[in-house]
């Protein structure tokens, strides 16, 4: 009998960078989401993988040897980093592969693969679900992730995320503002690379003033009620990033005369933006060549 895996997407409203510091970050989930359906493998030593998109067509596939997770044929970015997931379940579960069994999995997503949503995080929860394995725990050895998104999708609900002495601290919240409809998430046509976003940032030098700025500032937006005073919160996140990451704000980079504020959601320079603004901007941004942007109930869970 085969057994169904599901996890929701995850948009990181606050807290970029600054969350793996301990800041606090406030994330919330997506209507779109990543199943994984496994199936046993009588007398056939293998994993045999297949990764569907939200077209139903195949883009990725590998088989691994039992029981040491050997890689069949070549090795690539995406085929290594499962592996890698693989080789810790069994460093936990030393025997798992051991019964001359394999497993078939599919899994297949129901949003376009450049979107980002969290993607690596929803394959580690699916896989954990299936092993029984603490999704922190794996994420944390194989992933330079603050843990962050993990929790987003594990919860599926709105959270705010922080770091205490290493360890992750989440507690659902409401975020629902009465001005949601003024709020637009725009994909900005290519997907940027958080791992290397992550890298580049722990190298930099965070003062303890900066970590509890963007804290103050996701709390005060849990509790924002005009749409004036939510402007100014996010253009006040941009900037601190922005003079610490040394890159300009999106705004300033791709949309200087925007009639609103404009944020960028996880790592700068790809996946999804927020734009707020009195006025319905699809069409603006739709002009700038923009076509895929979705209003706050559209992408929202």
């Amino acid at each position: 009998m085969a057994k169904i895996f599901k996890s929701h997407g995850k948009l990181m409203i606050t807290g970029e960078y600054f969350v793996l510091r301990g800041a606090k970050s406030l994330l919330l989930p997506t209507k779109f989401f990543q199943d994984m359906t496994v199936s046993k493998l009588n007398k056939e030593p293998i994993i045999s993988w297949e990764s569907y998109d939200h077209n139903h067509k195949k883009w990725f596939s590998v088989q691994f040897n039992l029981p040491y997770i050997t890689i069949i044929g070549e090795k690539t970015e995406q085929k290594i980093f499962l592996k890698k997931i693989l080789d810790f379940v069994v460093k936990k579960i030393p025997k798992i592969f051991d019964d001359n069994s394999g497993l078939k999995i599919k899994t297949r997503m129901d949003f376009q693969r450049n979107w980002g949503l969290g993607s690596s995080a929803i394959l580690i929860n699916n896989l954990s679900n299936y092993f029984g394995l603490d999704p922190f725990e794996i994420s944390k050895n194989v992933t330079n992730s603050s843990g962050a998104d993990i929790a987003s999708v594990v919860t599926s609900k709105p959270i705010t995320y922080s770091l205490s002495n290493e360890k992750p601290l989440y507690k659902h919240v409401n975020f629902n503002p009465e001005f949601s409809k003024n709020l637009l998430f725009v994909f900005l046509n290519k997907k940027q690379s958080s791992s290397k976003e992550v890298e580049k940032f722990k190298s930099l030098k965070i003062n303890d003033s900066e970590i509890n700025s963007i804290t103050q500032i996701t709390n005060e937006i849990l509790n924002c009620k005009e749409i004036d005073d939510f402007n100014y919160l996010i253009n006040e996140h941009e900037e601190i990033i922005s003079n610490k990451i040394k890159r300009k704000t999106v705004k300033n980079l791709l949309f200087k005369d925007f009639n609103g504020s404009i944020k960028s959601l996880g790592a700068w320079g790809g996946d999804f933006v927020l734009a707020c603004s009195e006025n319905n901007s699809k069409n603006y941004f739709k002009r700038k060549g923009f076509e895929t942007s979705f209003s706050f109930d559209e992408i929202l869970k």
